[in-house]
Formats: C-alpha cells, structure tokens, sequence
C-alpha cells in the first residue's frame, strides 16, 4: 500500500514517520515549505521529489495533511494540474476534524475516492508526535473504498474507528476542541490566579498536573458524571461564595468563565444526584450577582 503525503507539518510528520515505522510504503512527501519537506525526508530515509505530481502519480492513497483552510484549494489544484489517469481510482484522504469529505469532491469528480479521517490526538511537536497516533479514536467519515484501506492503517496503530456523518464533523470536532484546547486554557487560567498571589509560573504549571492527570483518569475509570468532586458536588454554598467574593481581585472575564463553567457544574451535580435541586437553586442563585 503506496502512501503518499501532502503536507509536512506536525500531523503530517506524525502520519509519515508513524507508518514508516509501522512498516507502510511512504511513497512521496511534498509540501510548499522546502524546509518542513527536507525535514519530514530525512526522518523518513527518503529522497522524494518536493513534486506534487510525483507524489500522486507513486501512490494509492494520498494523506492531505494541510491546514483546514488550504484542504479545498490543494484539491483544486490537484485537478487542474494533473491528468485524470492519475487520479481515477486513488485514494484522497484529508486529517480535518471539522470538515467533512465534501471539500475533495472535485477529486471525486475525477474518479477519485474521497474521505475524511480525524487523529483524537493533539501534536505538539513533529519529532516526536508519531507515539500519539497509537491506542487511539480515529472520526472517520467517506466512501467504503476509502474506508477498507484506512482501517489498515488504524488497525496497524491499534486504533479504533468512530463513524461521523457529514453533517456533524463541526460538533464532532468542537467537542475535541472543547477537550483538548479548552483544557489548557484553564489551565492557563489557574495559573495565572496563582501568579496573582504570588506563585512563581513554573511552581504554579507543576501544581495542577497531577491534579490533572488524576482527574482524567476518573474521567476515564468512572466517567464524567462519578469523576465529579469538589464543592459544588457537595452542595457547599459557603466555599462559593468565597470563591466569588475572591473574584473582585481578578480579571472581570475570569469571573464570567467560574460561573458560566459553575452553572455547567451545578447540573453535572444534580445528574450525579449529590445535590437537591433546593441546593443547586442557591448555587445558582449565587452565580447571579
């Protein structure tokens, strides 16, 4: 199974140096930075053109692993330049999580088979972000050829495919979003309410990873409702009330972030049933001044 990549960035690099060392045929790499395609060559021991064509032509399934707002416009330029030959029967297969296939139909349009696969990773650096594509989601969504060859590749990173119907990429993806980039800006945030007391930032970043990774693994032992703690789960008034009378020294739009998030918590609490309604109402109350 010849693989060819467009698009050398982390997730590119990841995808290229992951199948490589699952023992994949990587069958070209081109990308419009010279530099990120120089790069993503060595660590894969070959020596591909930087050629678009070329990297089509050798390969059967094509990975674009371009940024969501270029996916549209490489696709089009793929059926401008290239002859239709090269093109009927492939395999085009784009990493957005909230893009649906529909953006490669001009490929379809030449014969090509078109679909979208999503990583539920994030990919902080290109050296080393191959070790998350293993144990693994993958949202996939797009046409059952594309389907059979792409659960080869999951299956070799011991992945787990999770179907995505067009029309839901966007929530799909804004729940990862949510996840993952909504995470470290809280905890952003929390450190930055401990450098206001004094914590130096380096104490304050080491403070809340164990915390963080504790509850994770709650999440992922009891799920988010059990995994709940603290002192709206407990139905506690008077520590909320601190933490809001404490508010008046900080930003006004960390005030709006507790209580916005409080409010979700407070109904968290009650589907866990470790609060009364008459608890969650003056919690609520509370978070209206």
């Amino acid at each position: 199974m010849d693989i060819g990549i467009i698009g050398a960035g982390r997730v590119g690099c990841a995808f290229g140096i992951g199948l490589k060392n699952s023992n994949f045929s990587v069958s070209g790499v081109y990308s419009k930075s010279d530099k990120s395609q120089i790069y993503l060559n060595k660590k894969l021991k070959g020596r591909y053109a930087n050629d678009l064509k070329d990297t089509i032509e050798n390969s059967k399934i094509i990975l674009m692993t371009v940024p969501d707002d270029s996916i549209g416009a490489v696709a089009k330029r793929i059926v401008t330049n290239i002859p239709q030959k090269f093109l009927h029967s492939k395999i085009f297969i784009h990493l957005s999580g909230a893009m649906s296939s529909e953006v490669l139909e001009p490929l379809r349009g030449m014969g090509g088979h078109i679909a979208s696969l999503h990583p539920a990773q994030t990919f902080a650096d290109k050296e080393n972000g191959w070790k998350g594509l293993y144990d693994i989601y993958y949202g996939f969504e797009g046409c059952k050829e594309a389907e059979d060859n792409i659960l080869k590749i999951v299956k070799a990173f011991r992945g787990k495919i999770v179907h995505v119907d067009r029309g839901d990429k966007p929530l799909y993806h804004m729940a990862a979003c949510i996840i993952s980039n909504y995470t470290v800006t809280l905890s952003h945030i929390a450190q930055e309410i401990l450098k206001s007391i004094g914590i130096e930032q380096s104490s304050a970043r080491e403070i809340f990873v164990p915390l963080i990774m504790n509850t994770v693994y709650n999440i992922q032992k009891y799920g988010s409702v059990d995994a709940l703690t603290g002192p709206i789960a407990r139905g506690d008034c008077s520590v909320v009330k601190e933490h809001l009378r404490a508010l008046g020294s900080l930003k006004p739009k960390m005030g709006n972030i507790y209580k916005v998030l409080g409010n979700a918590t407070v109904d968290l609490a009650l589907e866990k049933e470790s609060i009364s309604d008459e608890e969650a109402k003056k919690i609520k109350n509370l978070f209206l001044s």
